[in-house]
């Protein structure tokens, strides 16, 4: 099997010595399809494991760029769509959150797949629904 000059960087900066061996019919777990669905389940068991409500916020995960050797960068996208004490008290304990997204990530497969920028929040476009309490 022949590998041009960009695959084998691309292999080499992954870590492995050789080519991923490849067999007909044998589909590999993490697809670029597969991989923003991972993030997003991860960072909503995080969201969930903080005792935030599932219809406070919405989260999306999409592509954002590419680094030098060839990986994807994702980043999570999360959109406040309710806003009230729970969610409120929730957004003060980001720091908490965000290290537990980021621990998950290194723990997972995905890191050797690609790459993750960050979570970005947006807040409900009309000032009134922020309730005074968040700062």
């Amino acid at each position: 099997m022949k590998i041009n000059a960009v695959t084998q960087g691309v292999i080499k900066r992954l870590g492995f010595k050789s080519p991923v061996p490849t067999h007909d019919g044998i589909d590999s777990e993490l697809s670029p399809v597969s991989i923003p669905e991972d993030y997003k389940a991860l960072i909503t068991q995080c969201f969930r494991r903080m005792g935030l409500p599932e219809d406070g916020i919405c989260i999306s995960v999409r592509p954002v760029g590419q680094r030098s050797c060839g990986q994807d960068v994702y980043a999570a996208f999360v959109k406040v769509t309710r806003w009230d004490a729970s969610v409120a008290s929730i957004f003060n304990e980001l720091p908490t959150i965000e290290k537990m997204i980021d621990r998950g990530i290194r723990r997972s497969d995905m890191p050797r797949y690609s790459s993750f920028a960050g979570v970005w929040f947006r807040s409900p476009p009309k000032r009134e629904e922020i309730p005074a309490a968040v700062h």
